[in-house]
């Protein structure tokens, strides 16, 4: 029986508390988040019905600060997953110096199948109830599946109206004119770039001429194969829900972005070979680098892997079982915690800016966030030569090290 993200979770975490020898109480503290919401709320449908959705908020720890995570619009959302994804969130946070703690929601629905209206009334409906427990100074609520600057703007205009002021800090991911940063748009794809070319470069060679396939062509693989292609990657497969398109000597990415723009879907692409997404996983390649959902590198496909680099674009897509396998087969891991932090950092950096009444240029969000991803980088590739453990383990030591560090000040353990 497949293993859902939490389960997975829990066993790296398990690996890793076994390897820096914490003790049964922290252990615990780690495996649950400390606060889990739950919600019901109704919406009023176009057709004049009225449908009940379930959301979810769950705040994981607090030891470094306010909490902060992104929040999901997706049919299949459990709360599993968004144990899971608060888990990742306070490692994540913790390993890229953002002094915050992990938090995630998500609601149970299908955003792609409501209108403007019906999606707005769900977003406010969704805060109403998670109202209460979010703030600046308590837990700030981002994009992510399903989510967009347009849902996390009409969230902020929410929870502003219920509390009756303004504070731009309490959601992330907005609209520019409502305190949004410049970058945010690109943020995880550029630090997927970033972190990219550290372990390209750590190897001894160089981007331009290298091959990728990315699997997922949403936000983050669209704007990570128009990056990857600025930088002289040749991009030979992307993905959507349904199907794969390949093309040996190289896609045309923006060709095939305007295709996806104009018909809603990689089928019918006429430049490209259709293959399947279990096929494309398969392709021999450089980079892979999996930017849609978890659990889809596993020990049923990972023997036909044939990557060299394998970049995480999405949140758990690799089990246990197939890391090892990768490992064994010298496949070099960038490990989704630091890899695809790059939209927690700008999201961090945009209220950073609402917090001072500031904005500042992308150039300057880039370099920011560029510098992290190899500071960062530097630290883990350190442990894990010194230490001989994974790259994973190696962030997961650095990360779970600091919120012991903040919590052992605390008093807490």
């Amino acid at each position: 029986m497949k293993k859902n993200a939490y389960e997975v979770a829990l066993e790296v975490l398990s690996n890793v508390a076994e390897y820096m020898n914490l003790e049964d109480h922290v252990y615990e503290i780690f495996k649950e988040p400390m606060s889990q919401l739950t919600v019901k709320f109704p919406v009023k449908m176009d057709d004049g019905t009225i449908r009940i959705f379930t959301g979810f908020r769950f705040q994981h720890n607090a030891a470094l600060g306010p909490t902060r995570g992104g929040t999901r619009f997706h049919l299949d959302e459990t709360p599993e997953d968004v144990k899971a994804l608060s888990l990742w969130m306070t490692l994540k946070n913790a390993l890229n110096e953002i002094p915050n703690g992990g938090a995630k929601g998500g609601v149970v629905v299908d955003s792609l199948t409501l209108s403007q209206g019906e999606l707005e009334r769900v977003c406010r409906g969704y805060i109403r109830k998670i109202g209460p427990t979010i703030g600046a100074w308590k837990d700030f609520p981002g994009a992510d599946i399903g989510t967009s600057a347009q849902t996390q703007s009409w969230m902020l205009d929410e929870w502003e109206t219920m509390n009756m002021h303004h504070e731009a800090g309490g959601i992330s991911g907005k609209v520019m004119a409502l305190g949004g940063s410049k970058g945010r748009a690109e943020a995880t794809s550029r630090g997927l770039l970033f972190a990219t070319r550290e372990l390209v470069h750590a190897k001894g060679l160089e981007m331009p001429d290298l091959t990728a396939v990315i699997q997922g062509f949403g936000k983050v693989g669209w704007h990570l194969a128009k990056l990857y292609e600025e930088d002289g990657v040749k991009v030979l497969s992307v993905s959507d829900v349904s199907i794969a398109i390949f093309k040996s000597t190289g896609l045309d990415i923006f060709d095939v972005h305007a295709y996806v723009e104009r018909t809603g879907s990689l089928r019918g692409y006429p430049n490209a070979q259709e293959i399947t997404n279990e096929e494309m996983l398969e392709i021999e390649c450089d980079i892979l680098a999996p930017c849609a959902v978890q659990n889809v590198l596993t020990k049923e496909n990972a023997d036909q892997i044939k990557a060299k680099f394998l970049i995480e674009g999405a949140n758990g897509p690799t089990t246990p079982e197939a890391e090892e396998i990768f490992i064994r087969k010298g496949i070099f891991i960038a490990p989704d915690i630091w890899a695809n932090s790059g939209g927690t950092q700008v999201a961090h950096f945009e209220r950073v800016q609402n917090l001072n009444n500031d904005s500042w240029s992308e150039e300057e969000v880039n370099s920011k966030l560029e510098k992290i991803i190899h500071k960062v980088f530097g630290e883990i590739y350190a442990l894990h030569t010194k230490s001989n453990i994974s790259m994973r383990q190696a962030c997961w030591v650095k990360a779970i090290g600091t919120v012991v560090e903040a919590m052992k000040a605390r008093g807490w353990v």
